[in-house]
């Protein structure tokens, strides 16, 4: 090889080495904020009125992701609760994907116990406050307004700071086993009223024993309200 003809190699080589190196690549910072901002609209899509706070496990910067045409495009989430993985994926002019994991907090304002509470007690207003919470893992559900539990029972003991959901409360009974009560027996405009013992508790339309008091009979009964039944007719 000549000397001119080394020193056109060496200098298409540099050239070359230039024009690599001149090509842009999708930073991990491009990456990361295109599944935050997808993952943050999704999550607050679906939880109305809720903070959204993800957190993006940092993307490797040593990857080489070619530039990408169009805005990455992110997808669906992987997993549940907190703890999720989403694919960023770039089509054109060169096609790739990258897997990016997160953990999203659901920060929403729920109702929580603000002391113990045994079975069977009725929550009051001084037993429950509101607090901002995350509740991306609470899978059984949550109340956020206080009328949904004030005047309800606990179905089993209840610690402090509990997120109450629909399988720890049940409705208070409006007649407890032993209570005196009013037995009415409504038929157009005639209503008799005979004094009775409730021989079981019962909730708000559930149906009961009773015992009329004068009579001694035992009948089945409706709870219409706290000390009040309907018979069932025969």
């Amino acid at each position: 090889m000549t000397r001119y003809s080394c020193l056109c190699a060496l200098a298409f080589s540099a050239n070359l080495l230039v024009a690599t190196g001149a090509q842009a690549d999708t930073s991990a910072d491009a990456v990361e904020a295109s599944a935050r901002d997808y993952l943050t609209d999704l999550y607050q899509q679906q939880n109305p009125g809720a903070q959204i706070d993800v957190q993006i496990n940092p993307v490797s910067t040593r990857l080489r992701l070619p530039d990408c045409a169009a805005p990455l495009v992110a997808e669906a989430p992987r997993g549940s609760g907190s703890r999720i993985t989403t694919r960023v994926s770039c089509d054109a002019p060169q096609h790739w994907a990258l897997f990016v994991t997160a953990k999203v907090a659901i920060l929403h304002q729920v109702i929580v116990t603000r002391r113990p509470v045994s079975r069977g007690e009725t929550l009051s207003q001084a037993d429950i406050e509101s607090r901002l919470l995350d509740i991306s893992d609470e899978t059984r559900g949550y109340y956020q307004a206080p009328e949904d539990v004030i005047g309800r029972s606990a179905s089993r003991h209840l610690p402090n700071d509990t997120i109450l959901n629909g399988g720890m409360l049940t409705d208070a009974n409006l007649i407890e086993r032993g209570d005196s009560l009013i037995i009415e027996v409504r038929n157009g405009a005639l209503h008799l009223r005979a004094q009775g013992t409730a021989l079981e508790d019962g909730q708000a339309g559930e149906q009961i024993r009773v015992r009329n008091d004068r009579s001694g009979q035992e009948i089945k009964a409706i709870v219409v309200a706290r000390g009040l039944v309907h018979p069932i007719s025969r």
